[in-house]
């Protein structure tokens, strides 16, 4: 005991190991390395940044005539850190050359852009929108003004390489368009709860030619109404949803300011639109459908879908106190839908039915239910 009691007291701390001091220089390291990176960064914003104000300024000065004209009152770029975000006051684009002579203004619109992506730019409309036309449809040229007010307009674009266009996402909540009026006692009104747009270049179907372009569009609207006045009277005013997807074919390659002409090009160059999901909820009507449609020689549309509609007795009843169809073509549509229900074994009070579009009429079976006019 005593012999290991010394041997521990007379140990120096000279025999214990030595820990060598670490370096100031690695401990600063990592702090240097985010400095010069976050100083790198900054420098590389602040590029980008100058680049996006230069591109927009240039487009504007190119585009300030010609088919489209855009300008706006003023222009700020802020977002450092994460976005280059452009600022606009009241922005405007127009096209005077265009037979509807069209403009489009809103009190502000904030563009989006990721700093190592400007491709993709998001926009976020603010404030009242107005789109002033004129109706190149009748002679005489009336001109229009909707104004539109929103709790949100959103749109998504991105830049597609070798496509006309990109892929296109718009989002609208709680919309109210007034047509040439200033108040909601004015004018034509139009609102809803909720509003969608999606298209994008379609994948070309296998063996189809190379100038056909295609793109898939989805729509949708829903709690949609519209004036008494201006409703159908069999449908009324109230709208719960109107949903479609499609593939609009054979588009024309040409930038066409005017929508008129682009429908023209369109229609004469063989447009089809194949509808593979469509459902409607409006009044009486609940109808599911697919098919394809075009225009005819008077652009009205033309074609032929399959459909399923629901409570086809009550839509009948609708239809002749409105006057649309008598009161002995209900009594023998009843009797031919309620057979083809039976025979078709629909448990949920369906009944498919061919819809027919031609020559301006649209035919739901064998009946007579709405006249077309031409869209332009």
């Amino acid at each position: 005991m005593t012999g290991h009691f010394s041997d521990l007291m007379t140990s120096t701390p000279s025999e214990a190991p030595l820990r060598k001091p670490a370096s100031r220089a690695r401990i600063f390291l990592p702090a240097i390395a985010l400095a010069v990176l976050a100083a790198l960064y900054s420098v590389y914003w602040y590029v980008m940044a100058g680049k996006t104000r230069e591109f927009l300024e240039t487009f504007a000065t190119e585009h300030q005539s010609g088919n489209v004209a855009v300008n706006w009152g003023g222009l700020a770029i802020s977002g450092y850190p994460y976005r280059i975000e452009a600022n606009f006051a009241a922005p405007a684009v127009s096209a005077p050359n265009a037979p509807e002579d069209w403009s489009w203004s809103a009190q502000s619109l904030d563009a989006d852009f990721l700093p190592y992506s400007l491709n993709h730019v998001v926009l976020k409309v603010g404030g009242e929108q107005m789109l002033q036309y004129r109706d190149a449809t009748n002679k005489g040229g009336k001109r229009h003004t909707v104004r539109v007010t929103a709790e949100g307009t959103w749109a998504s674009y991105v830049n597609l390489k070798d496509a006309p266009f990109g892929r296109l996402a718009i989002d609208i909540n709680n919309l109210v368009a007034l047509k040439d009026g200033t108040a909601p006692s004015t004018g034509q009104r139009f609102a809803a709860g909720r509003l969608q747009f999606h298209t994008r270049p379609a994948e070309p179907a296998k063996g189809s030619p190379a100038a056909d372009v295609s793109y898939d569009v989805a729509i949708q609207g829903n709690d949609m109404a519209l004036d008494n006045s201006d409703a159908p009277r069999v449908l009324g005013p109230r709208i719960d949803i109107i949903a479609a997807q499609a593939r609009i074919r054979n588009l024309p390659r040409t930038v066409n300011a005017s929508p008129i002409e682009f429908g023209r090009a369109w229609a004469t160059g063989g447009g089809v639109v194949t509808i593979s999901d469509m459902q409607i909820k409006w009044g009486p009507l609940d109808l599911w459908a697919q098919g394809e449609l075009s225009l005819d020689a008077e652009a009205r549309p033309q074609g032929r879908l399959e459909a399923s509609v629901a409570d086809y007795a009550g839509l009948l009843k609708v239809l002749v106190k409105n006057k649309v169809i008598s009161a002995k073509d209900e009594r023998i549509a009843t009797v031919g839908l309620g057979i083809v229900a039976e025979l078709q074994g629909d448990q949920a009070g369906r009944v498919r039915v061919p819809v027919t579009i031609t020559e301006g009429k649209i035919f739901l079976g064998p009946v007579l239910v709405a006249k077309l006019e031409p869209l332009f």
